[in-house]
């Protein structure tokens, strides 16, 4: 989740940050289809690491993308049992070039600077080093669903790289978002993204999850899709993907430092 803050104890309506971490990963053991979409995406993330031994996540503080690939080191901005060491994404504790790999699931979208992101990234990540993040994608459909659907905003006329930088979106919490942003970086504004930092050169921006995600209802949404009838959505999944443009929910990135 978003990596702004130190304290275990933000509020998020009656509950703390780490509270609703911990429910994220009720709700993995108890959610069979979550569980696969999320699979399918760590494993395109481990395809695209770089070679060496040092991959750190950030925000991964539900613990999931570890249990697909256990070297991984889990940071967050609060502790929990599934974490290794507390960090903000935009402040790293890590030394210069030490990193061979930088993970991220779901949090791009929740920093309210993501240019000190992409500024650390630079000073941690070693030459050949990969900043590998998913996250969601605003196409046609993901819009509509997500603004009936989902409690997280969407804000397409934002500027995800103010020159001042200002906030992309206002303070409300450690879960406070623009789910847009991905979408603004790296598609609308992907020439001011590279011309801001050419030091990351994007390597891949591939579009995904046009079916079964937003029936599987992630993490608490309602689950549309019965067990039984899974194998088939994931056929008619791969039959769609030629639409993915207009349908898309998913974005993978991989940002190499050059």
């Amino acid at each position: 989740m978003r990596s702004a803050s130190r304290s275990a104890t933000v509020p998020v309506g009656d509950q703390t940050a780490a509270d609703v971490l911990r429910r994220r990963h009720d709700a993995w053991e108890g959610r069979p289809l979550t569980r696969e979409v999320y699979r399918r995406y760590f494993e395109a993330v481990v395809t695209e690491l770089a070679a060496g031994p040092r991959t750190v996540e950030l925000g991964g503080g539900a613990g999931n993308f570890k249990t697909y690939y256990a070297p991984a080191r889990v940071s967050d901005i609060v502790s929990t049992p599934f974490v290794d060491f507390v960090a903000d994404a935009m402040c790293l504790p890590l030394a210069d070039g030490s990193i061979d790999n930088l993970v991220m699931v779901d949090v791009l979208h929740h920093l309210p600077h993501p240019s000190r992101l992409f500024v650390e990234s630079q000073r941690v990540l070693r030459v050949g080093g990969r900043l590998i993040m998913v996250e969601p994608y605003i196409s046609p459909m993901s819009r509509l669903v997500f603004g009936v659907a989902h409690p997280e905003p969407v804000d397409l006329s934002a500027d995800p790289l103010p020159d001042d930088d200002r906030a992309v979106f206002e303070a409300g919490g450690p879960f406070a978002s623009n789910q847009a942003i991905p979408t603004l970086l790296f598609m609308r504004h992907r020439a001011r993204f590279e011309r801001r930092f050419p030091r990351l050169a994007i390597r891949a921006c591939r579009l995904d999850s046009v079916l079964v995600y937003p029936l599987s209802g992630g993490f608490s949404g309602p689950r549309l899709l019965p067990g039984f009838a899974a194998g088939a959505a994931w056929r008619l999944e791969r039959c769609l993907l030629p639409l993915r443009r207009w349908l898309a929910f998913r974005l993978l990135v991989t940002l190499e430092k050059t």
